[in-house]
């Protein structure tokens, strides 16, 4: 029995993301309550891309600017391999465990690899080494791969380790040993109540100022299920759902009580201003839950945020949810083709639904975000400004569009693999920077022109579209015009 185990959770992070990762928090609680010695290196704050994505939201119009200088927080000078290497040399850890999404998995296996030399074992886990544990396997430098939850399984990995015993068969973890590798089965969910409490802290205090609604406040995430009820194609949910299929299921509910509990510890501890509630969609729930919640929460008595999917608004939520300091709700319109809804993405959602759910909101104070993505396979110019005209019949303040990125989980990305659009290898792009597909009758130009125009095309005169056009295009003409376009929107919309 090694009695100082040590293990270096990596947090892989897109640059200047400081929404606190639920699941590094979670990780860190299981591993302390086993009397683990557990140390984050979290790569948000160092410059590891040319724009964050709260910047090309800002620049495409769909948030106000922020500026996390007036805080004093700046990325990072120092070289973040190098800063790596330092860590692992000064705290010696008996595992290195990096959690990491698609889009930040090459800089992660660039950090394992800069240390291989250590010979410390190495585990990688998220939802990209969910789903290509046979890719993330072959890395020289990746000793395990964990595939689904990672709670239970590192917990009795790490047991196993310090004990000084065989690791070759541990639940939902790809172990290399003596030329082999071992392909774990899964296990069951867990149940949600057997979670501890976060640990927030192996987090710098400075990871806490998260921009949202044009203003940076003191934020707390906080789980109020896990997964997704619904299994959109386009969504990781629905490789989670078709993976935990016979295994539990992934959707999962927190304890309300219990939540709350959590709640008013971290807001006591970290003087939190703001809240962010993790639910894809959180009104899909029982009535009982949403009345309980309502009752509840008035003992935290922060504002939060939250997301929907447009059938589940009703009146009675609008009122109750703004009673108890709901401050803003991001509702999914995705596509305003409803045949694209309904076949390509697996949503059976009516332009009326979606419509009727945004006007229940108009007298609230709520501010209210429509979620819209552009790039599916198969989509046209055409169905873009089929979503663009539904937003206009919406008419919300906040117009948000995203790129279609094929994360391998979604149902959407065989689809992008068998259209030969992307390769089995390929990484898909973050999806606010830029798109992934250069399809035929869509190029990844003209996506990437659609996208920084689209809040344009939603909120100004049709008269204006000419103009518009021509900021879609590249050179300093358009850039010139776009500038222009983009001041007069910010002073009238955000």
């Amino acid at each position: 029995m090694k009695s100082n185990f040590r293990v270096l959770l990596v947090n892989c992070n897109t640059m200047m993301d400081t929404l606190i990762t639920a699941g590094i928090s979670i990780l860190a609680a299981c591993l302390k309550r086993e009397g683990i010695d557990v140390r984050l290196f979290d790569t948000t704050f160092y410059k590891t891309a040319d724009k964050t994505g709260d910047e090309a939201r800002a620049y495409t119009l769909q948030v106000k600017k922020t500026n996390f200088k007036e805080l004093g927080i700046v990325p990072k000078e120092t070289d973040v391999i190098e800063d790596f290497k330092k860590e692992v040399e000064t705290f010696k850890p008996d595992l290195i465990g990096l959690s990491c999404i698609e889009v930040t998995y090459k800089l992660g296996i660039e950090m394992l690899q800069a240390v291989r030399h250590t010979g410390i074992p190495t585990l990688v886990g998220g939802v990209y080494a969910t789903f290509s544990p046979h890719i993330v396997a072959k890395e020289d430098c990746v000793d395990m791969v964990c595939v689904g939850e990672g709670e239970l399984a590192l917990t009795e990995l790490c047991r196993k380790m310090r004990s000084g015993v065989d690791i070759a068969n541990v639940q939902n973890i790809w172990v290399k040993k003596d030329g082999l590798l071992h392909k774990n089965e899964l296990r069951r969910s867990m149940d949600m109540r057997d979670l501890p409490f976060q640990d927030w802290s192996v987090y710098e205090k400075k990871r806490f100022w998260k921009p949202m609604g044009g203003k940076i406040s003191v934020t707390g995430t906080f789980e109020i299920n896990r997964g997704c009820p619904y299994s959109c194609s386009f969504c990781v949910n629905s490789g989670l759902n078709k993976l935990y299929r016979n295994n539990g299921g992934y959707y999962r509910e927190q304890d309300i009580p219990r939540l709350i509990d959590e709640m008013l510890e971290k807001k006591e501890e970290y003087n939190l201003q703001f809240v962010y509630l993790v639910a894809e969609s959180f009104l899909t729930t029982s009535k009982k839950r949403i009345a309980e919640f309502i009752r509840l929460y008035p003992q935290v008595g922060l504002p939060f945020w939250i997301e929907a999917r447009p059938e589940s608004v009703t009146e009675e939520y609008v009122d109750i949810l703004e009673s108890v300091r709901c401050e803003g709700i991001s509702i999914g319109i995705e596509s305003g083709d409803e045949n694209i809804r309904k076949s390509v993405l697996g949503r059976d959602i009516t332009n009326e639904t979606t419509i009727k759910a945004f006007k229940l909101f108009e007298n609230s104070k709520i501010r209210v975000s429509a979620n819209n993505i552009i790039g599916f396979p198969t989509e046209t110019r055409e169905n873009i400004f089929q979503t663009i005209e539904l937003n206009r019949r919406i008419n919300t303040k906040g117009v948000m569009v995203s790129f279609f990125s094929p994360y391998r989980g979604s149902s959407l990305r065989e689809v992008c693999e068998l259209e030969g659009y992307l390769k089995e290898e390929d990484i898909a792009k973050d999806y606010r920077l830029a798109p992934t597909l250069d399809m035929p009758q869509l190029s990844r130009s003209e996506l990437a022109g659609l996208q920084r125009t689209f809040p344009m095309y939603v909120k100004f005169p049709k008269n204006e579209w000419p103009l518009i056009r021509i900021c879609e295009g590249q050179g300093p003409e358009a850039d010139r015009i776009y500038e222009e376009m983009s001041r007069i929107y910010t002073e009238r919309f955000l």
